[in-house]
């Protein structure tokens, strides 16, 4: 589980001090100079992955900074990588500035100055790693530093993806080191695929890409099958199997998970209240009342009408 520190348990007047401290602490020689106000919250949350470290921060409006002095001083800085979840950040580094925004996310060089603002309540998830787990022939991380990448589509995509999934789902102690390995393989391929290298990785994750547009556009034809798709996006069903099978799981789990998605987002919005249940499950491709019920009950561990009563009251 990870460790949690919050400023909730300080009197706000001590709140940035200790914020400041804290930062100073976990990231090495990193300030955190007065620009929150009086008002000011923060609660980081960090775990371990092998030889990477993971972080979640939600604090309000905050800056911080890593000096050219602080940066001299100590030359093992690795690597940061931030995934913007809420709010909107500014970074800079290298002569450059990026506003990353939620589904974002960027790379900098921690033994380089850099500055970081956040105007106003932010949630990002902060991955530190040892440069060499990222180093490919052809990419020098100054050339892609503070630069923003989608969190959708392509390698970035997928770096993004298994990011959330790397703090939302920890894995077990016997798994860390392989879990660990992906998700710095993914940004290595990210950095590379920005850099215009072009690897199987990356076009594999282009043709997923396609595979996936096609399918959200037709999530809610009960008669999409894997013919179908394969048609449409131009290569053959073991082809299709193939795809998915090295992000773990099959295309047909895909088409079901986003059609639950679709439905629970549905069952959560008032304008939809006046809907059945039954209607709004088969809008979007079931045609079994039992399946979809026993479905999204696997799925969100609450049976449908559960879910919506819970999001009402909400």
């Amino acid at each position: 589980m990870p460790s949690v520190i919050s400023t909730q348990d300080v009197a706000p007047a001590e709140r940035q001090a200790m914020w400041a401290d804290l930062l100073w602490r976990q990231f090495r020689s990193l300030l955190s100079p007065a620009y929150a106000g009086p008002r000011f919250d923060g609660r980081l949350a960090s775990s371990e992955l092998a030889d990477l470290r993971l972080c979640r921060i939600d604090a309000t409006r905050h800056r911080v900074m890593r000096s050219p002095a602080e940066a001299r001083r100590d030359d093992r800085g690795g690597l940061k990588v931030v995934a913007q979840l809420r709010g909107a950040a500014s970074f800079e580094q290298a002569g450059r500035r990026v506003v990353l925004r939620p589904g974002e996310w960027s790379i900098y060089d921690s033994a380089r100055s850099y500055v970081v603002t956040n105007p106003a309540s932010v949630a990002q998830l902060v991955l530190v790693l040892p440069r060499e787990r990222v180093q490919a022939p052809g990419v020098r991380v100054d050339q892609v530093a503070a630069r923003r990448f989608p969190g959708r589509g392509g390698a970035s995509g997928v770096a993004f993806e298994r990011l959330v999934a790397a703090f939302d789902d920890a894995p077990a102690r016997s798994q860390a080191d392989a879990a660990a390995d992906r998700l710095a393989e993914s940004i290595a391929l990210a950095l590379l695929e920005r850099a215009g290298i072009q690897s199987d990785f990356s076009l594999r994750a282009s043709a997923r890409d396609r595979v996936r547009a096609y399918v959200d556009a037709n999530l809610r034809d009960p008669a999409m099958t894997l013919d179908r798709v394969a048609a449409a996006v131009g290569c053959s069903k073991r082809n299709l199997h193939k795809l998915f099978r090295d992000e773990g799981e099959t295309l047909a789990a895909y088409i079901w998970q986003a059609r639950l998605a679709r439905i629970r987002e549905d069952l959560a919005a008032p304008a939809l209240r006046a809907r059945s249940i039954t209607d709004i499950a088969f809008e979007w491709g079931f045609s079994s009342a039992a399946h979809f019920s026993r479905s999204f009950r696997a799925r969100y561990g609450i049976a449908p009408r559960g879910y919506r009563a819970l999001a009402a009251a909400a």
